[in-house]
């Protein structure tokens, strides 16, 4: 597809820094603690007489963290890290002074780097994030694009956990190459080349086979089943960690699309092991394409189904028994060439491996059947809109221009200009005079469209003019992307159209209707991951050795408790309490199974609701295996990173950064055994170090009856000599309230629910207006939370508060 004509389409404008004052009131003056601080300690070596090491502070702006920021930044971490004052100095400041100072510099910095990200020029650019691409391309077009497949589009960056923030999505001449590449793919698809004249129509893709042994074996054993009259009675079994690869497509996939896949088999569950789990895997793509728990007798055989987009071509799938087990090479017992048709035809010697005297399973099992393939499939609304941009006359201008028209109104989300129309318009003629087809100078006109800044980019603002508040099409965007992460559907566009999506009402109505859609689930999925951090879940792989039962799946279902739950608080009209204390969550059964509760409450693969009995020590987020193992690093628990995790995601609240010369905590395998809480309380006797420690531990060390994958425990297994030391998990907060455990840390929280509130909005907010909040947004902040305090802290109505609030509407 030609597109000699498109990358200034893309680059012009897109590489706009930031700018714009920003709105954070810095202080004029430094605090009269600190002033005295360096009066007494650092400016006799660093003022207008002297400046040792060629550094002086007398002169230093009193707007910390807004100005002067790097001799700032180098005061705080010579203070931090006791290189200053110097220790040849006979007068010497207290810890908790140098504490102090060290606090308040950090702190200002924080308001000064929030301010520069909350800053906005006449016109802010925001570009869509990946997945947010991904979402809109398929509302668009209808078109499922792989943006995470190998050479697609990169990962996006992040700024404390949120990946939608408008700043620090900039864009680089390989992203603008990676943009044109998607749009070719993209329109590839959507439009791809007719047959030729008078050729015969292509029969429908798919169809059903059985998952044939005699893929698996030598001809010799295939002609002797066949005369048996057993071959087609062969089923195909998968031990624990067993892969079958095939070749199960006769012809490979005439184009790129979505194909739906079945399997029929069954999964054999040992009475208190895991459920078998099968895993479809894409080797050319490196992605799993569906993965779930399987429990079904042999004889009565279930089919999962699921859809997949494939790119044109013989894929390259494996299927796994995705669960540990034994070994299943022949050596170790496995039958080999034998064929399998049941475990019931009798006791040889590999099935005594399989099942007991009884016939019941030893191992997680997996009977394969037959596999169906269907596609690639394009549903009417999908074939509608691709025909709604492709002039059905070949040849005529009018009926493309106004096909042009309408793929860049709701590509853009909002009206275009007859200007705008001209240039697209002129790409489509100038490929026509270069001889190109009209069906191919359509689509350039096309690529021009999503290579666009106002497709890529959500802007807001106004170039002519200093507008602080979003209009009406603006609004749309904000609150689709918020709760859809996509484009405004039919509904928005025109509600906007008619200018009344600045009545609150309408708002209101508008939040109501689309947290009841599907699509609602984006929102809590992507909000919750960027919250709470959930990214870091198995950042570092925890230890097979001391967590053999840690996998994937394992992984992936602490993963979807989280989101789960927190889209049950929301969607259920629960309250922050539950956030915080509940009692009940979502499970799946191998969850359950991992936190010792009744399986047949969370059976499969399912999440389901499910009570939690005091005795689960479960309950809320901050007991979630997901929390407490992505603060842990893969061998040990992290009680300083826990704590850490609590004071930034529930209490809003970052601690100055460490000395950067401290010693690790060491261990003692010669010593008598101690508890890593033992050897905290010993590592910060350090006077430097307890004025932080004693505001971040307590909030980490109510979990110390978790170890590092989030598994509950009495007694904590270290290096030393003697028995292993008992768990203590009780605290003391700084304002001086104690507790015994982890239940009673929640129920502290609980008595703080104004604190979580206001943490909570101003968190939501940040992801919705894709910003951090400045000194400014505070009174609009406090509104929300006023609100959501009104309504019993409901979740429900904390989001309605904020999209119905003034700094909703405000750039």
């Amino acid at each position: 597809m030609p597109n000699r004509t498109l990358i200034p389409c893309l680059a012009t404008g897109l590489l706009a820094a930031l700018s714009g004052a920003g709105k954070a009131a810095p202080a004029a003056a430094l605090d009269p603690k600190v002033q005295a601080y360096f009066e007494e300690h650092c400016l006799k070596c660093h003022d207008a007489d002297v400046q040792k090491g060629d550094f002086r502070m007398d002169t230093l702006s009193p707007k910390v963290g807004f100005e002067n920021t790097p001799q700032w930044l180098e005061i705080m971490e010579r203070i931090n890290s006791g290189e200053m004052p110097p220790k040849k100095e006979k007068k010497q400041p207290a810890a908790a002074a140098s504490a102090q100072v060290v606090e308040w510099i950090a702190a200002r910095m924080k308001e000064g780097e929030h301010a520069r990200m909350a800053s906005r020029a006449r016109v802010n650019y925001n570009r869509l994030t990946r997945d947010e691409y991904v979402n809109t391309v398929r509302d668009l077009l209808g078109v499922e694009y792989d943006a995470k497949d190998p050479g697609a589009f990169l990962e996006d960056p992040e700024w404390h956990g949120f990946e939608r923030i408008g700043s620090v999505l900039t864009l680089s001449p390989s992203n603008i190459e990676k943009y044109l590449a998607a749009a070719e793919t993209i329109l590839t698809e959507a439009y791809p080349e007719p047959p030729a004249k008078n050729a015969k129509p292509a029969p429908p893709f798919g169809g059903s086979k059985p998952v044939l042994y005699e893929e698996q074996i030598s001809e010799r054993h295939r002609e002797r089943l066949r005369e048996l009259g057993l071959l087609d009675k062969v089923r195909y079994d998968m031990w624990p960690g067993d892969i079958f690869r095939y070749s199960a497509l006769k012809d490979p996939l005439p184009e790129a699309g979505v194909y739906e896949i079945s399997y029929t088999l069954s999964g054999l569950k040992p009475e208190k092991g895991r459920a078998p789990r099968i895993k479809v895997y894409e080797s050319k793509l490196d992605r799993v394409l569906f993965e779930q728990d399987i429990i079904a007798p042999e004889d009565k055989p279930v089919t999962v189904t699921f859809r997949a987009h494939l790119p044109k071509g013989r894929p390259n799938i494996e299927v796994y028994n995705d669960v540990p087990g034994p070994s299943n090479l022949p050596r170790s017992g496995r039958h080999g060439e034998t064929p399998f048709i049941s475990t019931k035809i009798g006791r040889i010697p590999w099935q005594m491996k399989l099942t007991d005297e009884q016939g019941k399973p030893r191992y997680p099992f997996l009977i394969m059947d037959s596999i169906t393939w269907r596609g690639p499939l394009v549903s009417e609304g999908e074939k509608k809109l691709r025909n709604d941009y492709m002039p059905q006359e070949e040849g005529n201008l009018e009926q493309a221009r106004h096909c042009l028209a309408t793929l860049a109104k709701r590509a853009f989300r909002r009206p275009v200009t007859d200007e705008e129309l001209d240039g697209y318009m002129g790409i489509v003629k100038a490929e026509l005079a270069a001889k190109e087809k009209f069906r191919d100078a359509m689509k350039a006109g096309m690529l021009s469209i999503l290579c666009s800044k106002s497709f890529v980019f959500l802007a807001e603002g106004d170039e002519n003019a200093s507008r602080q508040t979003l209009n009406d099409w603006e609004i749309a965007s904000r609150l689709s992307y918020l709760l859809w992460n996509t484009m405004p559907d039919a509904e928005l566009f025109a509600l906007a159209q008619g200018n009344n999506l600045h009545d609150k009402a309408e708002l209101s109505r508008q939040v109501a209707r689309m947290l009841k859609d599907e699509r609602s689930k984006r929102f809590t999925d992507s909000f919750t991951t960027q919250w709470l951090r959930l990214r870091k879940v198995g950042m570092f792989q925890p230890d097979k050795k001391l967590y053999p039962d840690y996998d994937k799946a394992l992984e992936n279902s602490m993963i979807s408790e989280t989101k789960a739950f927190f889209r049950e608080v929301l969607q259920g009209g629960h309250t922050l309490r539950d956030l915080l204390h509940s009692d009940w969550s979502m499970m799946n059964g191998l969850l359950a199974h991992f936190y010792g509760l009744p399986e047949a409450k969370a059976n499969g693969g399912d999440f389901q609701r499910v009570s939690l009995p005091p005795e689960s020590h479960r309950g809320g987020l901050l007991t979630q295996a997901s929390i407490l193992s992505l603060t842990s690093d893969g061998v040990r628990h992290r009680p300083v990173h826990r704590g850490v995790w609590v004071m930034e995601s529930i209490f809003g609240r970052s601690p100055p950064p460490p000395p950067a010369n401290v010693d690790p905590i060491a261990t003692n395998p010669a010593a008598p055994k101690a508890t890593l809480r033992e050897k905290l309380e010993a590592h910060i006797h350090d006077a430097n170090c307890a004025s932080c420690h004693g505001k971040i531990d307590p909030l980490g060390l109510a979990f110390e009856n978790y170890d590092a994958i989030g598994r509950w425990r009495t007694e904590e297994v270290t290096d030393g000599t003697g028995a292993n030391p008992k768990v203590k998990a009780s605290g003391k907060l700084p304002d001086g309230r104690e507790y015994e455990n982890a239940d009673d840390f929640k129920k502290l929280l609980l008595t703080d629910i104004d604190a979580f509130n206001a943490t909570f909005i101003e968190k939501l907010a940040t992801y919705g207006l894709r910003r951090s909040m400045s000194f400014d947004d505070r009174d609009d902040l406090k509104t929300i939370a006023a609100a959501g305090k009104a309504k019993d802290y409901r979740l429900r109505d904390i989001v309605e508060a904020f999209v119905c609030s003034d700094l909703f509407q405000k750039r």
